[in-house]
């Protein structure tokens, strides 16, 4: 079974089973050779005997009616077999959508509908006009042909490399079910509709029943071709299972085909046994995957119950640290304002004393003493803006605010008219196009487009007057819809692998003698975009301008 393809471990039937099933498949056999009878004796009467049927003793029926309830027994096991399977395989679906599993438990149904038909028909339970030495062989031989060609039908079906939707799975289900079904129907209907069957049985002739070698044929070829491929395409323990089926079923042909002569023989019953076996296997299959799907669905709660017990965990110890990190927050926050608020007194008498320093001086003429004042100077008025500007970086992240519908046009034109001097002096060019209204704080936006305009004006070149692009579009981003705002400048510009360095606290890219800030306004820009949830990144090019493009939920 192993030697065409790999079985993996988890698919594998117990060794256990298949050594019983090749032992249950040559041991008749061996007993045979060794003089073993398993068939039901005829029972002659003779002339010394009754000979009227009045007088025929009970005993005598039954001896004379061995076989048939033999027969009878043995295929009504079989059919009850393949009743399970199919309520087992129906089960298997229901939990694993598994449709394979169903539509080859159906063609084993109606191939045992079959046998139950010719184990009626043989018993005179309904109705067939041919007699018992013609109709029992022929059913025989025409359900073992029905039984081969519809499970290479069920299984191929799976093999033509075309996906079923499993939302069609029912629909698939009951097509294939009546399909097989009518075809089943039709044979029974002419097989009992029939005075004149074929002659099956040729006792003499090595092959004692020709028909028999088409399903072994059938049974040899879904063996060694179609049933390994679908246990490689569907791997399972019941595609193993099935594949496992074939051996029986060859081993019943065989008997039935070189070795049965009559109706109940030793050949003829081993092989109706062997028939029980080949449909249990399949049953067995499907009862081993139904116990290792369940025992999986356990593991998998069992494991589902550990993380939700690891996850409720972390999620404890992250809502602590939540707690320590937001406390934390505050107190930073509030000792960041009461810093700055308690440095600025300082700095107010550093700069006033300055002043009246400045001016005293200014009477000897010294130039070193007034150079040293104004560095004083300058230094103090530096540290005055980064404290200001630390103290509204400190502000933005622990201000509530209740977001109402801004109109950024409005926003634009409070920041076009404060920096008015500045565009007038540099002879800028400022261009917008209509923008859109956002929830948000006007004071805040406000901040974020006077900071983002005043960089622009400032790092212009100085041979070219600054153009300002404003435009809008909308976009999404991970299925989420926004208004990109693009402010785009022709100044400076700078190299790209600095677009996330500018938007941290303190980081500059050009000396403050030459520009001079604090280098904290786009961090500020950045922290009140993202408190709008919003986002704000940077393109630019060293000498080809700047553009800040601002994203706002719509």
């Amino acid at each position: 079974m192993t030697k065409f393809f790999y079985i993996e471990d988890e698919y594998r039937l117990p060794p256990s089973i298949v050594i019983a099933v090749v032992v249950i498949c040559i041991v008749p056999f061996l007993l045979q050779l060794i003089g073993g009878d398993f068939g039901n004796a005829l029972h002659v009467t003779t002339t010394n005997q009754v000979s009227t049927i009045s007088q025929v003793t009970t005993d005598d029926m039954f001896y004379r009616l061995s076989g048939g309830f033999t027969h009878a027994l043995l295929e009504w096991t079989a059919f009850t077999a393949a009743i399970f399977v199919v309520l087992l395989a129906f089960c298997h679906y229901s939990i694993t959508n598994d449709i394979t599993t169903p539509v080859i438990g159906v063609a084993l149904f109606c191939a045992g509908v079959m046998d139950a038909f010719h184990t009626l028909a043989a018993t005179r339970l309904i109705s067939a006009v041919a007699e018992n030495k013609d109709l029992i062989p022929f059913t025989w031989a025409l359900s073992r042909v029905f039984n081969a060609v519809i499970m290479i039908a069920g299984v191929g079906i799976f093999l033509s490399g075309k996906k079923i939707n499993p939302k069609n799975g029912v629909k698939f289900i009951i097509l294939t079910s009546l399909v097989f079904a009518s075809i089943g129907y039709l044979l029974i209907y002419i097989s009992a509709t029939s005075y004149n069957l074929p002659q099956t049985q040729f006792p003499d002739a090595i092959i004692r029943r020709p028909y028999d070698i088409i399903p072994l044929l059938l049974f040899l070829f879904a063996g060694l071709v179609i049933y390994p491929m679908f246990a490689k395409r569907y791997p399972s323990i019941f595609a193993t299972a099935l594949l496992l089926s074939a051996l029986p079923e060859v081993a019943v042909e065989l008997h039935m085909a070189f070795g049965s002569q009559r109706l109940f023989d030793s050949d003829f019953n081993i092989a109706h046994f062997l028939k029980i076996v080949a449909y249990v296997i399949p049953l067995v299959g499907l009862v081993l995957d139904y116990v290792q799907t369940y025992k999986t669905q356990i593991e998998h709660h069992e494991q589902l119950k550990a993380t939700h017990k690891i996850l409720n965990t972390k999620a404890f110890e992250l809502d602590r640290i939540n707690n320590r990190l937001t406390q934390s927050n505050a107190e930073l926050e509030k000792f960041a304002y009461i810093a700055s608020h308690d440095l600025q007194e300082p700095l107010r008498k550093i700069q006033a004393f300055g002043d009246r320093l400045q001016k005293r001086i200014t009477i000897v003429d010294d130039e070193k003493a007034i150079d040293y004042i104004d560095r004083m100077q300058k230094s103090s008025t530096r540290m005055r803006s980064l404290i200001d500007d630390l103290l509204k970086f400190s502000r933005v992240g622990s201000e509530d605010y209740t977001p109402k519908s801004i109109n950024l046009n409005t926003v634009l034109k409070s920041v076009l008219d404060d920096l008015h001097i500045s565009i007038k002096e540099k002879s800028a060019l400022i261009n917008s196009e209509e923008l859109p209204s956002i929830l948000g704080e006007s004071n805040r936006l406000y901040q974020v487009f006077l900071n983002l305009l005043s960089n622009a004006l400032k790092f212009s070149k100085d041979d070219q007057a600054p153009i300002i692009t404003i435009s809008c579009q909308q976009t999404s981003v991970k299925n989420r819809d926004y208004w990109e705002i693009r402010i785009q400048d022709n100044g400076i510009g700078f190299e790209q692998e600095y677009a996330d360095k500018i938007f941290e606290v303190f980081q500059r890219l050009h000396g403050r003698s030459q520009y001079p800030g604090t280098g904290i306004g786009l961090a500020i820009c950045k922290k009140i975009v993202e408190k709008h949830n919003g986002m704000i990144y940077v393109e630019s090019e060293l000498d080809k301008g700047t553009c800040f493009i601002l994203l706002f939920e719509v």
